[in-house]
Order: structure tokens, then sequence, then C-alpha cells
């Protein structure tokens, strides 16, 4: 850690950033650089046409922080060459679009961006699926330098995160905790010339892909321990659920279990819940009928007996 100089000026910082991901990170960097500008999508509609900001937005503009709303590629180039900023870095996290070349050179030290997953593993818009779904045992953040490539630039550091007993959503927040004790001082490191940035290894490169409402579906022709990652990978969305008799069930967590039970269909056992599945069965432990409150497996169980078989 940089020992500080409390009489030394705040170096400022340009931010990248649209999601919830974002705006954690941005209130963070915020106890420890000044902002000079927020860089984020542009305010979206809903079904009535009424725009609504982001809350990267909202935030910035309560603090009396600039902002502006590039829609495309050549609007960020445009945006920020007519800008006169005075950083020397920047910081893109969750942004939703690709920086051209022009908008890092911009910085005398780059942009920086907080990845997460352990680079080279996982790269793309869905590491953190990924890693559920494929039952890593960890998995982390990285923050590299960008590129106009996807997530392959040098790395600066990293912090390694257990995510065994975590699902989609509770590893977001952790890995974004995890995040907002490591960049600010990533960021201080490396403007100070303590942090030398080392190429990806790419021989051990591995992509993710975009997930899609559709993956959601239990397929009972998976495995049992498949599909409880699955459980936890889709938490929040797409979500994990089964139709039956054209009715909808999420199913909010789950084991796998080796209690058998007629592929595809629901089982109650010992006041236990499974949906069979090609070897043994998914214990599902809570449930939540589409437009019902969530519910645990005997809750289910008392109340559906018309499509649980026994």
């Amino acid at each position: 850690m940089i020992s500080k100089n409390t009489n030394s000026p705040r170096q400022s910082i340009v931010f990248f950033g649209t999601g919830q991901t974002s705006l954690e990170a941005l209130q963070c960097l915020s106890e420890v650089f000044d902002i000079e500008l927020v860089v984020t999508k542009p305010p979206a509609s809903n079904s009535a046409g009424k725009l609504f900001k982001n809350a990267v937005q909202l935030w910035a503009e309560n603090n009396s922080i600039g902002v502006v709303n590039p829609s495309s590629k050549a609007d960020i180039s445009t945006l920020i060459s007519s800008a006169q900023l005075s950083s020397k870095v920047a910081v893109v996290l969750d942004f939703g679009m690709i920086i051209p070349k022009d908008v890092i050179e911009t910085f005398e030290y780059g942009i920086l961006n907080s990845h997460f997953s352990l680079l080279p593993k996982y790269r793309g818009a869905d590491p953190i699926r990924t890693a559920l779904i494929n039952g890593d045992a960890t998995t982390g953040v990285t923050i590299i330098k960008i590129t106009p490539g996807l997530d392959d630039g040098p790395i600066l550091t990293w912090a390694e995160v257990d995510c065994k007993n975590y699902n989609a959503i509770e590893l977001r927040e952790k890995l974004s905790s995890v995040n907002c004790a490591l960049l600010p001082e990533t960021i201080e490191l490396y403007l100070h010339g303590q942090l030398d940035a080392v190429d990806q290894d790419e021989s051990a490169v591995s992509s993710t892909k975009k997930t899609t409402k559709q993956d959601g579906l239990i397929d009972p022709k998976k495995p049992a321990s498949e599909l409880a990652n699955e459980v936890r990978a889709y938490a929040g969305w797409p979500k994990s659920y089964i139709v039956s008799n054209d009715n909808t069930y999420i199913v909010l967590s789950a084991l796998a279990s080796k209690q058998t039970a007629a592929r595809g269909e629901l089982r109650a056992e010992g006041g236990k819940l499974y949906f069979g599945c090609s070897d043994g069965s998914l214990q599902i432990l809570s449930i939540q009928p589409a437009g019902k409150a969530p519910m645990d497996a005997m809750g289910f169980i008392n109340g559906y007996q018309n499509i649980i078989g026994k």
C-alpha cells in the first residue's frame, strides 16, 4: 500500500460505465480520486416512451460531475476529443460499448478495466455465470490495461475469490466488493510507476457465450450436478425454470442428488422435492410458481400435489 501524502492534490480520472457494478466502483473510486467526467449510455425509454437515466448518471449529476452519453463508438471519440480532459488515466467497467483506440490513446496512462474472472480465463461479457456453470471452485477480479480487443490487454493486478457456495447474485456482490478494495490501490500503484503490466498467456484463453432466456429452461437430459450449477448461475436472470401443464416454476435453489425420479418429473419423497434428470435428480430447496411468492420444498409439496408424483 502506498503511503498517502494528505497535502498532495488528488489525481483525477475519467470513468466509463453504465450498470450497477459500475456505480459501486464509481462510488469507491470517488473516495480516492476526483472524477473529472463520467461517460455512460444514453437514457433508455420504457414502453410508454418515457426516458430514464441510469443509476451511474444520476449519481454523477447528484455529485455535480459532468456526464456525456455516447450512443456509438464514433460518439465516444467525438465527445472525448472535445472534452479537453486533464486526467492521465481512465477506468472502464460494465460500460456496454467497445472503446476505440483513439480514445484509449487520449490518456497518458491508458484506460484500466476490472474484469470479473482470472484472465485469460473467461474473456467476454458473462464471466460470472460461466464460472458457476462450469462448477469452478475459484474465480476473481483481474485489472488490465485495455486494448481495442476483447479483454486481451496486459494484466496489472488480480485477486482470487472462492465461489463454491455463491449464486450469481451473491458472487457479483462479492466480486464487486473485492474490486472496490483492489481497483483504487491498483490505480495509485500504477500511476506511481510501481506496477508492471504482464501480457496474458494466449495459450490459456477461454471465452464466454451470451446467455439467453431459453438457457434457463431446466433440461432433464442433463446430469444433476450440471443442473445444480445452472440454478446458481442463472439466479437473477434468466432464472432456472420448469414448465409443467403450461405453468412456469422458477427453481431458486437446488442440490444434486442421487435420489431417483422419473426423468422430467417432480417427485416428493420424505418431505423433499426432486426433479428427475439423467443421473439421479435435482433436489429443489426453494421454488417460485409464476405470480406467487417463493416457497420452500414442503410448502410447494403441500400446495401443488396435482403436479407432483409420489
